[in-house]
């Protein structure tokens, strides 16, 4: 009596083209846990930073951005990139700070397109003299920071900048250090002697000011003039790639199976 049993003949091509399907997939699936893994290292590091106690301004590096040089820039807005192990500042980020100094009232910034809750506003960054000396204003132990001070919603007419006051005299401010974004490819240049701002270039804005503008910027969250913007705790968002992860090695698998069920052919017994 005749009848039929499986036997296993792989074709040659489908072999080649499930094995490197494979190899590529699961060389995209290791590539995304090292990314994961760095960015795990990173969260760690964020939340180490977020715990510590607060730090002097004084304690990071001096790495300022003389107007007349533009040493401590890189890439094609003049920011270092904040992705960047070697950016200024980069090893303190998100450590929190307390200053002592006075906000210029002539170099207050409107950051355009920044959107709070729904609705359309601007970041508000300004200028900052930070005294070393917290009770006297010693100018020989000064740092010029630009300082966040939060979100203010925009005007329905959009060539009417917000009117927002300037804290008068000494004032008191606690934040943490961090580093500008870098500028999105295709946006607009920002337009000289206009306080708004398409992006944060703080070799431009150190220009402007004609002074030494250290190469981060404080992120306020409280004191004088404070605008009471909630502050999201960073994130490196690992989690996206670690699911990245499992997909392509879960393509991977598929391929293989779907390779082995197809090469088991009928034939016919004797």
């Amino acid at each position: 009596m005749s009848g039929t049993r499986r036997r296993f003949r792989p074709r040659w091509w489908a072999a080649l083209v499930t094995l490197v399907f494979a190899a590529l997939t699961i060389h995209l699936g290791h590539w995304q846990g090292a990314r994961a893994q760095y960015k795990i290292d990173q969260q760690r590091q964020l939340d180490s930073a977020l715990a510590a106690p607060p730090m002097s301004v004084w304690d990071v590096p001096r790495a300022s951005l003389d107007p007349s040089s533009k040493a401590m820039t890189s890439g094609s807005n003049g920011v270092s990139d904040p992705s960047s192990d070697n950016a200024p500042g980069i090893a303190f980020r998100y450590r929190s700070v307390s200053l002592v100094g006075e906000f210029q009232p002539n170099a207050l910034y409107f950051l355009d397109n920044k959107i709070q809750d729904g609705k359309a506003g601007y970041g508000v960054l300004q200028l900052f003299r930070a005294y070393r000396d917290r009770e006297t204003a010693d100018t020989a132990g000064t740092k010029w920071l630009l300082v966040d001070r939060g979100w203010v919603a925009a005007d329905a007419d959009r060539s009417k900048l917000p009117a927002l006051e300037t804290p008068r005299g000494r004032v008191e401010i606690k934040g943490r250090v961090n580093l500008p974004v870098s500028r999105n490819p295709g946006t607009a240049d920002n337009q000289s002697g206009t306080a708004r701002l398409n992006y944060v270039n703080l070799a431009e804005l150190a220009s402007r000011s004609t002074q030494p503008l250290e190469a981060f910027l404080i992120e306020q969250t409280d004191g004088a003039g404070f605008l009471n913007t909630p502050r999201a705790a960073p994130a490196a968002n690992y989690q996206k790639n670690l699911a990245y992860q499992v997909q392509w090695y879960a393509f991977a698998a598929l391929a293989a199976i779907l390779f082995l069920l197809l090469s088991f052919k009928k034939e016919p017994t004797a």
